[in-house]
């Protein structure tokens, strides 16, 4: 039997952690990913990917370019829920010709998070540019995932069936993951099991990996929490439960409290349907 109850008492709690770390809540810690004996000459985003922190943060003092320290500064402001300092970095680097990319993506996630209806609105034209007019697959699966959150659900439908036809054939790579994450996030917010679990069925990435995009520039958690919404799609609910306390443990454990909270609120609705 699922629990609710638990789930829903640390709801309560996560909400209220603004009090309290996050990671001091106690949680079930999932079986610790061994650390590849080759780590000190792994990438910043592989480290994170991961979850070797402390590791990334190492790896990104000893970068020479500036760039990389003030994404990374961004990154971890977003992931902890920290939007001043967030707000700073994604100012900071629209004033850098060479960061295009990794302004955008920022901003798309924080206006995802806490951007008003003219920001969003902003937001969602350059995807719709950089979808519609240069078929950029990244930006098929933000768009795809802005429209469902804003409510606009027959363009995400859309959107979402055209994404799922360009990922057909791309390599497995972190753009590639990161891609498909969005849009079972997205199918999972229009009420859409059947295309939760087609997008789903490619969702073949080792456990307890944190889902980051690019060189850093955002990590969106364990990818347990989006395994979690497949196996609910699927009425899988014991697998789906056991994901979903893995991915609340992982979000514990590196301090991402608005993950925290999400993964608890999707295992709360999710569930209390079984």
């Amino acid at each position: 039997m699922i629990d609710i109850d638990r789930i829903d008492e640390q709801l309560a709690s996560a909400v209220a952690g603004a009090v309290a770390p996050v990671r001091e809540q106690p949680a079930p810690v999932p079986t610790p990913t061994p650390v590849p004996a080759r780590a000190v000459a792994m990438t910043a985003p592989e480290l994170l990917e991961l979850g070797l922190v402390d590791e990334a943060e190492v790896a990104i003092a000893a970068a020479t370019d500036p760039r990389d320290a003030l994404t990374w500064t961004t990154m971890r402001a977003l992931l902890h829920g920290d939007q001043k300092t967030a707000a700073a970095g994604i100012a900071k680097l629209a004033q850098d010709p060479g960061a295009h990319d990794r302004y955008w993506g920022q901003r798309f996630w924080g206006a995802s998070e806490w951007g008003d209806q003219e920001e969003r609105g902003d937001v969602l034209d350059h995807c719709r540019t950089r979808a519609y007019r240069f078929d950029d697959l990244t930006w098929w699966g933000n768009l795809t995932l802005l429209l469902a959150a804003m409510g606009k659900s027959d363009e995400a439908t859309r959107a979402f069936d055209e994404a799922v036809g360009l990922l057909a054939g791309v390599a497995n790579d972190r753009a590639w993951l990161d891609v498909l994450t969005n849009l079972i996030d997205a199918a999972a917010l229009l009420g859409d099991p059947r295309r939760v679990a087609a997008a789903g069925r490619s969702l073949r990435w080792p456990e307890d990996r944190l889902v980051v995009v690019g060189p850093g520039a955002v990590c969106k958690g364990s990818v347990e929490r989006y395994r979690a919404l497949v196996h609910v799609a699927g009425g899988r609910w014991e697998k789906a439960t056991e994901c979903f306390r893995r991915a609340e443990s992982l979000h514990r454990a590196v301090g991402a409290g608005p993950l925290l909270r999400r993964t608890l609120q999707q295992a709360s609705s999710s569930l209390a349907a079984a």
